[in-house]
């Protein structure tokens, strides 16, 4: 049994993953990312605390999103964290007494999908998540490919629109200001503003004026016009990226994980993205409904080096 913790700006996600994929225990709880480092930091260790009550573990596996020093176990940089050069691995042991592995949380996605979920046969493939941001991880022949520094896969980093919406990453009209959860609860309130009458906007009051995407498909299904043209604008932003990746790679397969592809609205979503994108028979949902992150976190041991401690990168000079 492992514990897997898939950290999310606004989430963790953590559970025991047993060699099958099972996820036993599951939890979700805040990140804190307002509160800066230590709160983070806290919290992690107490979600770790709280699993390891339930059953013992032979290690801790960490996605996180953003660049990983997979080696020496260092988060190098995440925008959405706010948090940059932070020794994780480090802190997690020698609070713990555990093992900890740490690479970016698409690539963890991607560990999940090929070990245990439905595309453990695809040689070519492209995973990405769609959260907080838009995250991705590439398999080429068979092996991930990280590129330079672990940095490859930052897919919701590319320009779809110049001189677009500012991004914290310091660039402007990047894919993940306009195809993220993030974004489509951004389009659905600024939809409610202009039409203060609409079922979306009723829906979104009975929930406090608290915009999420559940939000915007309970109102689709309910047959608001609204939510329905709301949803149009993010698959075409959506699609006009996964059509830029289709042409770059020609995969065998793009798996689409994240809570937006979940259960039937994750279903509605996708047929949007068929309609509109140049290769749909290679478009797929994540099989493993929003735990790819967590499990392949988990399974981190398998397939990363032992994390390097300060001592032996002295050492060898690396």
């Amino acid at each position: 049994m492992r514990l897997g913790i898939d950290v999310g700006a606004t989430a963790i996600k953590s559970g025991l993953v047993d060699d099958e994929g099972h996820v036993y225990f599951p939890e979700t709880t805040p990140t804190h990312t307002e509160e800066g480092k230590e709160a983070v930091l806290r919290g992690l260790i107490d979600v770790c605390l709280r699993q390891l009550k339930n059953r013992p573990v032979t290690s801790i596996g960490l996605g996180l999103p953003g660049r990983v020093d997979t080696r020496r176990g260092i988060l190098v940089s995440s925008t959405n964290l706010r948090l940059s050069d932070v020794p994780l691995t480090q802190i997690l042991q020698e609070a713990l007494k555990l093992p900890v592995f740490a690479d970016n949380d698409a690539n963890c996605a991607l560990y999940g999908e090929i070990s245990v979920g439905g595309s453990q046969d695809a040689e070519n493939l492209l995973l990405v998540t769609i959260g907080t941001g838009i995250g991705g991880s590439i398999r080429i022949g068979g092996r991930i490919h990280s590129g330079i520094d672990n940095r490859a896969g930052e897919f919701g980093h590319m320009t779809i629109a110049f001189d677009g919406r500012p991004c914290p990453c310091g660039r402007s009209g990047c894919w993940e200001q306009y195809a993220s959860a993030t974004a489509l609860c951004r389009f659905a309130s600024e939809a409610v503003q202009a039409n203060p009458t609409s079922l979306l906007a009723e829906i979104s009051q009975e929930t406090g004026g608290v915009m999420t995407g559940k939000t915007v498909f309970s109102a689709l299904l309910a047959g608001c016009p609204t939510a329905d043209a709301v949803l149009s604008s993010f698959a075409d932003f959506l699609t006009a990226g996964l059509n830029n990746l289709t042409i770059i790679f020609r995969p065998d397969r793009i798996v689409l994980s994240g809570g937006v592809f979940q259960a039937e609205a994750g279903e509605l979503l996708l047929s949007r993205i068929q309609e509109r994108c140049l290769e749909p028979g290679r478009l797929f949902r994540s099989t493993l409904q929003g735990q790819a992150g967590l499990i392949g976190a988990s399974l981190l041991e398998k397939f990363l080096p032992p994390v390097l401690s300060p001592s032996s990168v002295l050492t060898t000079g690396n």
